[in-house]
């Protein structure tokens, strides 16, 4: 592929649409490229978001009203069916709207991505500095960890991309400061398929830290990096 190709590739992988040779493809891409790094920072949080916008208030009474119920007896109107016709057309244009409004959503994400890249700035809040850095394997197995450290008032956010990591146990995310201690700011589950995405949190700053690592519960240094 081509490096615009490669620039398509953003959007799918903020919301976990690629195949797991395209988003090996990308994660190689994103180390070297600044533009899609700097629009990766500003679009991070619509999959949180588009999960936020997916009420479901109108499927209990589609089950209860819907065909294959018995009628609800002695409860009618003039000029109406039944009450279960009734939760059954209500339940039809709940699920009419949903559509409606999942069309919306990814209208709206795609938009962000088109006028990210001149109208960002003005749009959104200014992009808070970022560092990219890639957790190589501590042994022979093919890990992979992208991390990125977002300079918080508060102190720095981690945002790892893994691949490869182990398919069980726990995993923990560690940094250390200048005078070598370490801390943990994030544990999480392995999942089957080695693939992760997490967030974890220190109070330090970006330039206090020197190192990140990803260990098992045992203390087993799985991948590490130097920062600085």
């Amino acid at each position: 592929m081509s490096a615009d190709d490669d620039h398509l590739l953003l959007g799918a992988y903020v919301l976990g649409g690629l195949s797991e040779s395209d988003r090996r493809t990308f994660s190689e891409h994103l180390r070297t490229c600044r533009q899609c790094q700097g629009e990766l920072g500003q679009v991070s949080g619509l999959p949180h978001l588009l999960d936020l916008s997916d009420p479901d208030a109108v499927d209990g009474l589609a089950d209860a009203g819907g065909a294959g119920s018995p009628p609800t007896a002695g409860v009618v109107g003039p000029g109406s069916g039944d009450v279960s016709s009734l939760v059954t057309r209500l339940a039809r244009r709940r699920r009419r709207r949903r559509v409606w409004a999942g069309v919306g959503a990814a209208a709206a994400t795609v938009a962000v991505f088109a006028l990210g890249a001149t109208l960002g700035p003005a749009l959104l809040d200014p992009e808070p500095p970022t560092t990219h850095v890639v957790a190589t394997a501590a042994g022979s197995e093919p890990v992979r960890v992208d991390v990125a450290l977002v300079t918080r008032g508060w102190g720095t956010q981690l945002d790892l991309d893994c691949e490869d990591l182990p398919r069980d146990g726990e995993l923990l995310l560690y940094v250390t400061d200048a005078q070598g201690r370490s801390s943990s700011v994030a544990s999480w589950r392995a999942t089957p398929s080695g693939y992760s995405r997490v967030t974890g949190a220190t109070a330090l700053r970006p330039d206090e830290i020197r190192a990140v690592e990803v260990r098992t519960s045992s203390g087993q240094v799985v991948a590490s990096a130097r920062t600085a």
